[in-house]
């Protein structure tokens, strides 16, 4: 049953992905807002929309203004939902990972999104099964074992170059008759000889310079995927400070709306208190039919009736934009 509600999401995905967009931006803002209400799922639309509204300009070069007062969205996290639309498949709009998961697989080399991978617990998962901590120690190894066949691939050249240098100096030798000719040792052989080990001694030393700047290489391409995954984790944590500034402004604004309203009930009900001590010492009989004074007490006891009608109802029946 499972199966089937997400085939049939995925079908949707596939279907809403050849609607084109409108160019109205009102349009847009709108969709984006109901995708955001119905979860996971809509991660792919709302990067697609977010995408097409950067392209046309739509915000008319505000951008970046319109991502914080329309869709309430900064823009690093605004970045890696058009990061998850454009670079993965319409299959993953069927999963229930949030987007921070998505976005760790979007970010993975393409032939590695859908391979089983050994954790460090030991476990052997898929990405799609993975959590946020996982995927990102998943890149973490796939980055230092793509960094050292890099090396070794570099090591094998070197060593597939020497190897034919050698081997054509061996053809040569074969093939130039006078060479098969001589019996006696030259003159100048020990001379070569001795020159030949001390060049085979530099070239160890010319191989061991070569073997250190590989691992220093290595020691320095680790320390930038570090350095990466720092500057991802800073950019995390300003996007959630940005979200709790946000939650803090509104706080703050309902404290406010608050205070404002406890100091007008204190008012109001001064104010019926009066209305109590009139309605006690009042006597209705001394008053004259149809002056202007029982009118107006009769429009004030009726706006009392009415206003305090209309507050009953929005407390027992609120309503929250």
């Amino acid at each position: 049953m499972e199966n089937a509600g997400r085939r049939d999401i995925t079908s949707q995905a596939e279907e809403t992905s050849a609607v084109e967009l409108s160019h109205n931006l009102t349009t847009v803002t709108t969709e984006i807002k109901a995708y955001q209400s119905i979860g996971g799922q809509a991660i792919f639309e709302i990067g697609r929309r977010l995408k097409w509204v950067k392209e046309n300009d739509l915000a008319h070069g505000e951008y970046m203004k319109w991502l914080k007062e329309s869709v309430n969205m900064n823009p690093t996290t605004a970045q890696r939902f058009v990061k998850i639309a454009s670079e993965l498949p319409n299959q993953y709009s069927s999963t229930d990972l949030g987007w921070k998961a998505l976005y760790e697989i979007a970010t993975m080399p393409p032939e590695e999104r859908d391979n089983p991978q050994q954790l460090d617990s030991g476990e052997t998962k898929k990405p799609d099964e993975m959590t946020v901590r996982e995927l990102r120690e998943t890149k973490r190894k796939l980055a230092a074992a793509y960094s050292e066949n890099m090396a070794n691939q570099t090591l094998l050249t070197q060593a597939d170059k020497k190897a034919q240098k050698l081997q054509d100096q061996v053809t040569k030798l074969q093939r130039d008759p006078e060479i098969k000719q001589v019996e006696v040792e030259p003159a100048d052989y020990q001379d070569t000889k001795a020159d030949l080990k001390a060049a085979n001694e530099k070239i160890a030393d010319l191989q061991k310079l070569v073997d250190d700047a590989v691992d220093d290489h290595n020691q320095r391409l680790a320390y930038e995927l570090e350095l990466e995954k720092a500057k991802a984790d800073q950019e995390e944590i300003k996007a959630d400070l940005s979200d709790l500034e946000v939650k803090r402004q509104n706080m703050l604004k309902q404290n406010a709306q608050i205070r404002e309203v406890q100091k007008m009930v204190k008012s109001i009900n001064e104010l019926l208190d009066n209305f109590a001590v009139l309605r006690n010492r009042l006597d209705t009989t001394m008053l004259p039919d149809e002056s202007s004074l029982v009118q107006g007490l009769t429009e004030m006891a009726d706006k009392l009736i009415e206003n305090g009608q209309v507050l009953h109802d929005d407390l027992a029946h609120p309503y929250h934009v």
